[in-house]
């Protein structure tokens, strides 16, 4: 980090399906903002995604070009490794997607977020493997398998601890007049085939009503997670986000968890995890004061 001046912060991310890993850069622009940190900049360089919408001008979309990257002098001259150059950080966050980089010159230290991963995440192809030297830090961002051998950080959330929405706000949001009436919500921020899994899912578990928050939808409130304290019962993918969010808030328990199959992420082992686990406290600000500090 430069001990004056500016701290330019790029953060990474090759994953375009779902919203989690753009929430996720969202939740470290809210820590700075927290944190009052004036003097340092964030550029989230992702693949374009209608989720970048969520980081406003921080965004820098850019194409990632599988056979470009897989080659040494290509992968130095390809729009990621400019996109990157361009932003001049001081540090290079990357979202648990490392392979896109392995090839791509960085002109400053990396650091490595990993959340649950399949093994050969920690293999890697042959022509790049895994190596933990590569990154000045490698920080497990939950309590998951494989991932003890790594530095420890709390689940990193958008949401502060004591977010909380109105009654009324839920309902407005849900197109109901009041919130006189139990409100069940699904909510969805992963994969578009994810809501009709998630509706039969929850005819199973009370015939209804049930109201849809759905962050695929351009106004959708976001970060949802604080109407959800408001809510009945709620219903969801344990994704990343969305579990994390309900254990920081306290609405967890009232929550029905539906995994959903993941070539890269153990949506079961999540949901299946004891109650008793809950986030000490956000990583988002963990991690930006050691990005600015340490």
């Amino acid at each position: 980090m430069r001990q004056s001046g500016v701290v330019r912060i790029t953060f990474f991310t090759a994953g375009s399906q779902g919203a989690g890993h753009v929430v996720r850069a969202c939740a470290l622009q809210r820590a700075l903002v927290r944190q009052g940190c004036d003097h340092v900049t964030l550029t989230v360089v992702a693949p374009p995604s209608p989720f970048l919408r969520l980081v406003g001008d921080s965004a820098r979309p850019v194409s990632i070009d599988v056979n470009a990257l897989r080659d040494p002098v290509r992968a130095a001259t390809s729009d990621l490794a400019r996109a990157i150059a361009d932003s001049a950080p001081d540090v290079v966050v990357i979202d648990v997607f490392w392979v896109p980089l392995v090839f791509v010159p960085l002109p400053c230290p990396a650091w490595l977020l990993l959340r649950s991963v399949p093994p050969a995440w920690l293999v890697g192809p042959k022509e790049a493997r895994f190596d933990e030297a590569r990154y000045q830090r490698v920080l497990a961002i939950e309590p998951a398998p494989l991932l003890q051998r790594f530095e420890q950080l709390d689940p990193i959330v958008v949401v502060d601890r004591g977010d909380r929405g109105s009654r009324a706000d839920l309902a407005r949001a849900c197109g109901r007049a009041d919130g006189a009436d139990p409100l069940r919500v699904i909510v969805r921020g992963g994969l578009a085939t994810d809501v009709d899994v998630l509706t039969l899912a929850a005819a199973g578990v009370h015939p209804g009503p049930w109201h849809h928050l759905d962050l695929h939808q351009p106004h959708a409130p976001f970060p949802a997670a604080p109407l959800l304290t408001a809510a009945d019962a709620v219903l969801a993918a344990p994704g990343y986000n969305t579990f994390w969010e309900a254990r920081t808030l306290g609405f967890a328990e009232r929550t029905t968890w539906v995994p959903i199959r993941r070539a890269v992420d153990d949506a079961s082992w999540r949901a299946g995890l004891s109650g008793a686990v809950v986030p000490r406290a956000n990583g988002a600000d963990t991690l930006i004061t050691l990005l600015t500090r340490g």
